[in-house]
């Protein structure tokens, strides 16, 4: 993935509660394998969780995140 920066990884682990990166780790992982549409859902629910608090985002909220993206179904145009 040659559009993230380099130190993508530190970046993202910043937000994580440290306790908890490998399983942060493999719900990502499962985001990463949704459709488009999904992905993208997982990723706005993600950026707006780190927008909204500096407290460090859980599993539990991942893969809250998670659920909601394979359930969304945006409508064409939307």
């Amino acid at each position: 993935m040659n559009h993230l920066p380099p130190d993508f990884a530190e970046q993202l682990a910043r937000v994580i509660e440290p306790s908890e990166h490998e399983a942060a780790a493999r719900i990502i992982q499962a985001a990463a394998a949704l459709d488009d549409e999904g992905l993208r859902t997982f990723l706005d629910l993600f950026a707006d969780r780190v927008r909204r608090s500096a407290a460090p985002v859980t599993t539990a909220e991942l893969q809250d995140f998670l659920s909601a993206s394979r359930n969304s179904r945006r409508r064409p145009g939307a």
